[in-house]
């Protein structure tokens, strides 16, 4: 079970539901992290997870490698495990819309938002993957025809030294060919979140998941 904080809508009353954002950290970040980057989503249902991968102080989802894709059978373990997680917290809250999930990764959280949606992505509504890398060992694996119109944004930073842009060009490529609405977004920022991107994230959720809670 990971560690997470949970954020939900203030004044929600008895018998509301509402739609959930899952938030995954990158390397070397904590639940806190995500909270921060997407502070104009908090005043929804939003669960920001922290990686069990200790660095020092700080967190990851996986361990790093020092070049190329990471080891696909840990992000393969890892996304397991981070979808039994959403099950579990969804069943535990019966104010969150289980028809309604939705990811966001940055990082780490983005290469693993990535995996999560290949495997399981029939179950969540859409995702945000945000300065993330593409594990090329997914582009050998079979086409998931249950991501067909999914919408999947992407954001990365035309100065990401972390990250090269060209990565998103990849990822857009990945889930296009799946069939999903791809909308991809780029920002004069190196590795990290600006404004102008909060502001498209804020826009491209509103535009699917209105702050309005729905009756059971």
């Amino acid at each position: 079970m990971y560690a997470y904080d949970i954020y939900e809508p203030i004044g929600r009353k008895e018998g509301e539901i509402f739609p959930v954002i899952f938030a995954l950290h990158g390397f070397g970040g904590d639940e806190l992290d995500m909270a921060g980057r997407l502070e104009l989503l908090m005043d929804r249902f939003v669960v920001s997870m922290r990686g069990d991968v200790e660095y020092g102080p700080s967190f990851g989802f996986y361990h790093m490698v020092t070049e190329g894709d990471p080891n696909a059978h840990e992000v393969d373990y890892t996304s397991l495990r981070v979808a039994e997680f959403i099950n579990n917290v969804c069943k535990k809250y019966d104010s969150i819309d289980a028809k309604k999930i939705f990811l966001a990764g940055f990082d780490q959280g983005a290469v693993l938002t990535t995996s999560i949606m290949h495997s399981y992505g029939g179950q969540y509504k859409a995702a945000a993957i945000l300065s993330g890398r593409m594990p090329h060992y997914l582009s050998e694996r079979p086409v998931n025809l249950m991501l067909k119109d999914k919408p999947i944004f992407i954001g990365h930073g035309l100065e990401d030294a972390v990250i090269q842009i060209a990565e998103a060009d990849e990822i857009a490529k990945f889930f296009e060919k799946m069939g999903c609405k791809v909308e991809k977004h780029s920002y004069f920022i190196g590795h990290n979140i600006n404004e102008a991107e909060e502001d498209d994230l804020y826009d491209w959720f509103e535009s699917f998941l209105p702050n309005q809670p729905v009756k059971k």
